[in-house]
C-alpha cells in the first residue's frame, strides 16, 4: 500500500476538515423567473440556475462550502432570512429594505457597509418606441408624471417611490410588465441589472423595435450578499472570505455569466 508523504496527509486532512465545518449556505432567491439572472419558476431550481444564482454558487465554493437553492415567493425572502429559514440572499442597503435585525452586511474598518464588496446594480427604464420620448434625457424627469411597472416584491420599489416615481407593482415578472407596456397600462418598466445593456439584446430578439431603453440609469444602487447573523457568527471566517471573494472576483464573473447567459 502507497504511504503519502506526512505534509501531504495533514494537507488532506486538513482540506477534509474545512469541507465538513462549512454547512450548507442555503441561498434564498424569488421563485420567479428574471433572466437571465434567475431561470425558471416555482420552488425547485433548474440547471442551470440563472446568473446570480450561480454567482452564489460559486462564491460559497471559494470558501469550500456547498449551496443549497431555497426558491420561494418574493414577499417570503427578507423574513426568511431574517429568522434564519435561509442563511444567505442578495440585499440592497439595509435603510431601504427595513429593520431586519439578524441580518448582517459586510462592513470596512470604519464599520460602514463595504461598497468594495458590494455588486453596483443599474436601475434602466424601457419605454415605448412609438412615444417617442426623449432618451438621453434625465429618465426621473422623463417619467415624472408616468406610471413606471415594477415585478412584485422587486428591491428597488423603495428607491423608486423614494425618487417621486409613480410605481406600478402588479407584474409577477418582466414578461407581464412588457405585455403591460404593450397594452399602455404603464408608460415604463423599470428592472435592475447589472450593466445597463444587460437586456438590450433578449429585448431586442422578442420584441423588435416596440421598445427602447432611456439611455442613463434612473438609479445606481449597490446590493451585498447578506448574511443571516446565526450563520454568521458560527461561521465568521467562511462569511468573510465569501465575501471578500465577491469583491475581488464578484464583477468580473457576474460579466462573465451574463455572456454565457446570453449566448
Amino acid at each position: 500500500m502507497r504511504v503519502l508523504p506526512l505534509s501531504i496527509s495533514i494537507s488532506l486532512l486538513l482540506a477534509g476538515h474545512a469541507m465538513a465545518a462549512c454547512p450548507a449556505l442555503r441561498y434564498g432567491y424569488t421563485d420567479k423567473a428574471v433572466p437571465p439572472y434567475y431561470l425558471g419558476a416555482g420552488p425547485d431550481a433548474p440547471e442551470p440556475p440563472g446568473a446570480l444564482a450561480e454567482l452564489a454558487r460559486e462564491g460559497a465554493a471559494s470558501a469550500r462550502c456547498p449551496v443549497q437553492m431555497v426558491r420561494m415567493p418574493p414577499a417570503r425572502l427578507h423574513k426568511s432570512l431574517d429568522e434564519g429559514t435561509i442563511d444567505a440572499m442578495s440585499l440592497f442597503d439595509p435603510q431601504v429594505v427595513g429593520e431586519l435585525p439578524n441580518v448582517v452586511y459586510p462592513r470596512d474598518r470604519q464599520g460602514k457597509l463595504d461598497a468594495a464588496r458590494a455588486m453596483p446594480l443599474y436601475v434602466v427604464v424601457f419605454v415605448r418606441a412609438r412615444d417617442f420620448l426623449p432618451l438621453d434625457a434625465e429618465p426621473s424627469a422623463t417619467m415624472h408624471g408616468r406610471v413606471v411597472g415594477v415585478s412584485q416584491g422587486a428591491p428597488h420599489i423603495k428607491y423608486l417611490q423614494g425618487a417621486g416615481v409613480d410605481v406600478d407593482a402588479g407584474a409577477t415578472n418582466p414578461d407581464l410588465n412588457f405585455e403591460k407596456l404593450k397594452l399602455g397600462r404603464i408608460d415604463g418598466f423599470a428592472i435592475a441589472l447589472s450593466s445597463p445593456d444587460d437586456m438590450d439584446a433578449p429585448v431586442a430578439a422578442r420584441y423588435g423595435k416596440e421598445f427602447v431603453r432611456l439611455r442613463k440609469p434612473l438609479l445606481v444602487i449597490n446590493s451585498w450578499l447578506a448574511l443571516n447573523r446565526g450563520y454568521y457568527e458560527q461561521n465568521r471566517e467562511t462569511s468573510e472570505a465569501i465575501w471578500n471573494w465577491y469583491g475581488i472576483h464578484g464583477r468580473a464573473r457576474l460579466n462573465a455569466l451574463l455572456k454565457k447567459y446570453r449566448r
